[in-house]
């Protein structure tokens, strides 16, 4: 079996997306799972803003993210940033993904997926248990956030 913690690592950003109770889900061909609108950080990109600007680029949605900086560890060189809601290593064909994950409400815009996605799914708690397509991991996270 390779060892995955040789291949070279990637830095993500995803967000879940909650909406009325729901968390919004995203079928891609290359995934037989749902997944969470996100994608790569790019060059000088800080991880929270990867995380808006992707969720825009594959949903067309503005997002307020629900993780925010503390404001009382700023100094005059030090600027906080949003802890991210989780952080997990992902296996991702030839290499590894750092997953950096927040959670975020709908500030605006109306849903409508790029050309990445084959389509999006608001899921419910009931919803996200049930289905065969959302994946053991994002399940148990979507179920927890959902319980807040």
């Amino acid at each position: 079996m390779p060892d995955i913690f040789s291949k070279p690592l990637h830095y993500c950003a995803g967000v879940f997306v909650i909406h009325k109770k729901k968390v919004l889900f995203l079928k891609q061909a290359r995934s037989n799972f749902l997944v969470l609108p996100g994608g790569h950080i790019e060059e000088n990109e800080l991880p929270h803003e990867a995380a808006i600007r992707e969720t825009f680029e594959e949903t067309s949605l503005k997002i307020k993210l629900l993780e925010k900086p503390d404001k009382k560890a700023k100094t005059s060189v030090v600027e906080p940033l949003p802890l991210p809601f989780c952080m997990r290593l992902v296996p991702c064909r030839d290499k590894k993904d750092i997953d950096i994950l927040f959670t975020a409400k709908v500030a605006g815009g109306k849903l409508k997926i790029n050309e990445e996605s084959l389509e999006a799914k608001w899921l419910a708690a009931k919803q996200i248990k049930e289905s065969k397509e959302v994946g053991p991991n994002l399940k148990y996270l979507a179920l927890k956030i959902l319980k807040k």
